[in-house]
């Protein structure tokens, strides 16, 4: 790679490197899935850092061969029990509400074509811990575990305009093939009334969804002052498969008819915000952000069981960069949960007659924390 001269705005040096971070923004992005919640099956890990206002508009610097290899991520512990919009907090006085603990690490691997183009490999792993009582004897609180690679993904990028250091904004585009690499079978052993039997984990924890699907993406950036720049990314995971022919069992099956089989569900993510440049290669952001699995997909079928909903977050952040290395750190923080009906919740309404609507537990709060070097 080789390295910027040094450009000077209102008697302060920018930091270049940082730019780096939107290719990092839309590699480090979903890969198997999207962003973790909880029970709400959105998996994939890894922080998606948005790089200093100050140098943003400078684009790329990046030559033609360089590889960028970052290091992301996530961390969740989810509790608190919604459905609909509505907490349900009888479930933690009662103490039988289900706790994930999930963390989430991507490895990315980006390619630079030339100043406009790229590629990048994402590889995430999780490793996820899960107690209830319902999935097994439903009197003692035991745990189910899951650990793996989860679904790799591929994906190209470009800017709508040729990268230059006097342009004030730019767009990456992005296009990506996500593939079925990740356990979908992944199983434990329960504790149920007559003994330990093996079944498989809950889909929330399961490292990969078992279906093909392709991701469409983009981020968008504007300098509004010499420091201070607007942003705003999005990300669409479609899965065209219906269900993974997976049993939803556990200690016992669920008690929907319509939930026996996990789904594929398609997931998804938006964010925007403004990021101040502190110089001497720091920058803090504040923004906000949603994430969440769909109750029907764009495309193909929505059967079997899924747990819709949607999380949004105000989403700080602070973010660094030295010559080729770069570094975020953001605590996205729960301000609303919404655990939807499902396809397979209103089918069984229509049999029964009664109104039936599940539940999901959802996190407070997200750690997220990236790390990146260009070579």
């Amino acid at each position: 790679m080789r390295y910027p001269p040094t450009i000077m705005t209102q008697h302060k040096q920018l930091t270049p490197f940082l730019c780096i971070l939107v290719f990092q923004i839309l590699c480090a992005a979903p890969g198997g899935s999207a962003f973790g919640q909880g029970c709400v099956a959105v998996r994939g890990g890894g922080g998606i850092p948005i790089a200093s206002g100050n140098a943003l508009h400078q684009a790329s610097y990046l030559d033609t061969g360089d590889t960028i290899y970052s290091f992301s991520y996530r961390w969740l512990h989810s509790d608190r029990h919604y459905v609909g919009d509505v907490e349900q907090p009888q479930r933690q006085a009662e103490h039988t509400q289900v706790v994930n603990d999930s963390h989430f690490v991507d490895l990315s691997f980006t390619y630079v074509l030339n100043p406009r183009f790229s590629l990048g490999l994402i590889v995430p792993m999780v490793y996820s811990d899960r107690s209830s009582l319902y999935e097994h004897d439903r009197v003692h609180r035991h745990s189910s575990q899951a650990f793996g690679i989860g679904d790799i993904r591929l994906a190209g990028y470009g800017w709508l305009f040729t990268p230059a250091a006097e342009r004030r904004g730019n767009a990456l585009v992005g296009l990506g093939l996500k593939t079925p690499t990740g356990d979908y079978r992944a199983d434990d052993v329960f504790q149920s009334p007559t003994g330990p039997v093996r079944r498989m984990v809950d889909q929330s924890i399961q490292p990969g969804d078992g279906g093909w699907g392709f991701t469409v993406e983009a981020f968008v950036y504007h300098r509004l002052t010499d420091g201070l720049t607007a942003y705003a990314q999005g990300f669409y995971l479609f899965n065209p498969g219906d269900t993974n022919g997976v049993s939803t069992a556990t200690s016992f099956p669920r008690r929907n008819p319509y939930e026996q089989i996990m789904s594929i569900p398609d997931q998804y993510s938006a964010r925007g915000g403004l990021v101040q440049d502190l110089g001497h290669g720091f920058s803090v952001g504040l923004g906000g952000r949603i994430d969440g699995v769909p109750v029907r997909d764009l495309l193909g079928d929505s059967n079997g069981f899924r747990r819709p909903g949607f999380s949004l977050f105000l989403e700080p952040g602070v973010y660094w960069a030295k010559e080729a290395w770069t570094a975020s750190l953001t605590v996205p923080v729960a301000v609303y949960r919404n655990r939807q009906r499902s396809v397979a919740d209103r089918r069984l309404s229509q049999d029964t007659g009664e109104f039936v609507h599940g539940d999901a537990a959802f996190a407070d709060f997200l750690v997220t924390a990236s790390l990146s070097r260009t070579f």
